[in-house]
């Protein structure tokens, strides 16, 4: 069992399954950490129109946050801004986390080779262990 998990969670499909798989390996005693990374870009042109990115991520999230009530799980979220390979590793780094729980984005082949994705960026820079969910 692990104490403390950060959870990468972007709203999609693939997170809430990572979200789902963390309760195979949690107890009362862990805490998960909800991060949600505001995207700099997404976040410039929100503040030019007037929107709150924070309420609109929570929104993107709410299915996690409700899963996790549901489940009993202690957990925190936090928000951050930037570019979210980076800042999954930041975050990651800089906490006292044993393992990241993120889903794969998917890529085929060729795309993960041109672009490489995400996950793959974390499980590459991170000091921790990484676990990606399909």
């Amino acid at each position: 069992m692990y104490k403390s998990i950060l959870l990468a969670a972007d709203g999609s499909e693939n997170s809430f399954r990572a979200a789902e798989e963390t309760l195979n390996f949690i107890n009362k005693d862990t805490m998960v950490t909800i991060l949600n990374v505001i995207q700099i870009e997404k976040s410039k042109d929100a503040v030019l129109h007037g929107e709150n990115t924070v309420k609109q991520q929570k929104e993107k999230i709410a299915k996690i946050i409700d899963l996790y009530n549901k489940e009993n799980v202690n957990y925190n979220v936090i928000f951050e801004r930037g570019l979210p390979d980076e800042t999954v590793v930041k975050v990651s780094n800089n906490g006292a986390y044993n393992i990241i729980v993120l889903g794969n984005r998917g890529l085929n082949a060729l795309q993960g080779m041109m672009m490489g994705s995400v996950s793959h960026k974390v499980a590459k820079r991170a000091n921790i262990p990484v676990m990606i969910v399909k």
